[in-house]
């Protein structure tokens, strides 16, 4: 218990100290965020009659079977956890290079693309059915995946520009901030493993349950 204890007061004294020193980090991650989930969303409301009538084929498609879909439990859990845990690596290792925080804020901008747009269809097709579909499908895993994926980000800028500091003042200690570097990655690790835990066993009986309950 009190290493638990040690490693929840650790994780806090290294996110206070990050706040007071990378908070432009953060707030250029979190605009990159909500400038994709604004221009995704836009851009499902701009889709031409034929995208918007295929999508919608789709979407109902999939309406109409989800109650009845057999869910391969272990084949989705390692699915979604190695492609959580893809994304969250592409982050870290962007991070350990001088040129990486252009990728890292794109990939961020992309995530909230995909997310803004998912959701915007999702209204424009269904309304207020499309919203509580939307809930259950999107909602549940990204909860705790997209503030992963935003803590690796904001990480992953703040230690790239620490980097670029490097190459103008090579005195500059480069150690601690690669130890507090990896501490955080191995957590947003193991936040996004759950979050595809979420994702395997929890979205898909939302899913059924919410479609069940609409389609009566």
């Amino acid at each position: 218990m009190s290493g638990v204890t040690k490693l929840r007061g650790r994780f806090k004294s290294l996110f206070k100290s990050s706040l007071r020193e990378g908070w432009p980090m953060y707030i250029l991650a979190l605009v990159t965020m909500l400038a994709g989930v604004f221009f995704g969303n836009w851009g499902a409301g701009t889709l031409d009659i034929s995208q918007a009538t295929q999508l919608s084929t789709y979407l109902d498609m999939f309406v109409s079977e989800a109650g009845f879909i057999a869910i391969d439990h272990p084949q989705l859990v390692r699915t979604t956890i190695t492609n959580n845990l893809t994304f969250v690596g592409i982050i870290y290792l962007l991070g350990l290079t001088v040129i990486g925080a252009p990728v890292i804020l794109a990939l961020l901008f992309i995530r909230g693309f995909s997310l803004g747009f998912t959701v915007g269809f999702l209204a424009n097709e269904r309304a207020g059915d499309g919203v509580i579909i939307a809930i259950a499908s999107v909602l549940p895993q990204n909860l705790l995946f997209l503030p992963a994926i935003y803590l690796a980000g904001v990480a992953s800028l703040s230690f790239s520009c620490l980097l670029i500091g490097r190459l103008r003042n090579s005195r500059l200690p480069v150690l601690p901030g690669l130890l507090g570097y990896h501490f955080i990655i191995i957590i947003v690790s193991c936040i996004a493993a759950a979050a595809g835990l979420v994702e395997a066993f929890l979205t898909p009986e939302l899913i059924k349950t919410t479609v069940n309950l609409l389609i009566k």
